[in-house]
């Protein structure tokens, strides 16, 4: 393979599971052609982690929020401890927000009225969003219907069908996936990926979480990312190096300066 120049824009090296070896992933994450990690956060004190660990690595960058597990733990000092870390030189944007009503860890109120609030924070500071969705399509679209809308919205780990994917694309969204596109039952993921335009879409691992084909069963890593990217790319029909300029491309658009 010749080397590359992957971005993985949502990865948690913060995660317990990274307690011992960041520094480990992030010279694996080189050494496969990962050259930036994108470590994204579900609290404040993760946001806080994620932060530490971009100063920390040349090669990763962090994102600040609140995930709808964590929408309970929400109070009137969050916004502005936010606000703080996004003025950070390596703190892209907001993420990950949303709604998850498969687990429903925080109450679905808790979750929307939440989301709500970190969306508008997004519009109001024009920065960019990541939004974890699952099974809470049409609540998501419910919720955002009469809200300002932030600058660019990124759906990631996207698990929706193609009508919902459409429904996103109309409004200008960019999605992402990683290993789940790999596995032999999605389909449906398969055919969303298929037909999004490229330059709409993003690749991630979610590490800990959802290791490629051939990699299951083990913790995930940045240095996976490839796996998923040669799955794409034979998916489009084009060769691995156009995939992956456009990829990174189409982050730093997403993404904007601070990301380098």
């Amino acid at each position: 393979m010749s080397f590359m120049n992957f971005i993985d824009v949502h990865a948690h090296l913060q995660d317990e599971k990274f307690a011992n070896d960041v520094e480990a992933c992030v010279e694996n994450a080189k050494n496969a052609g990962v050259n930036r990690i994108i470590n994204a956060a579900s609290n404040i004190a993760e946001s806080v982690q994620t932060q530490k660990i971009a100063e920390k690595y040349d090669t990763c960058y962090a994102m600040a929020g609140i995930h709808p597990h964590n929408a309970s733990e929400f109070n009137e000092n969050s916004i502005s401890q936010l606000k703080e870390l996004l003025n950070k030189p390596k703190v892209l944007g907001i993420g990950e927000i949303g709604l998850d009503f498969h687990y429903d860890f925080s109450e679905r109120d808790v979750q929307i009225e939440v989301f709500k609030k970190l969306w508008t924070l997004g519009a109001e500071l024009e920065l960019p969003v990541v939004v974890h969705v699952r099974e809470a399509y049409k609540a998501f679209f419910d919720s955002i219907e009469n809200l300002p809308a932030p600058p660019k919205v990124l759906l990631h780990c996207f698990s929706g069908s193609l009508e919902t994917a459409k429904q996103a694309e109309k409004l200008g969204y960019n999605f992402s996936i990683g290993g789940v596109l790999t596995f032999p039952n999605s389909k449906k993921t398969t055919e969303v990926f298929s037909y999004l335009p490229l330059e709409r879409i993003h690749l991630e691992t979610d590490c800990p979480y959802l290791s490629p084909q051939g990699k299951r069963g083990k913790r995930n890593e940045p240095a996976n990312l490839p796996i998923v990217g040669e799955f794409l790319a034979k998916l489009r029909g084009i060769s691995l190096d156009e995939l992956t300029q456009i990829l990174s491309n189409n982050a730093k658009a997403f993404f904007g300066d601070k990301l380098k």
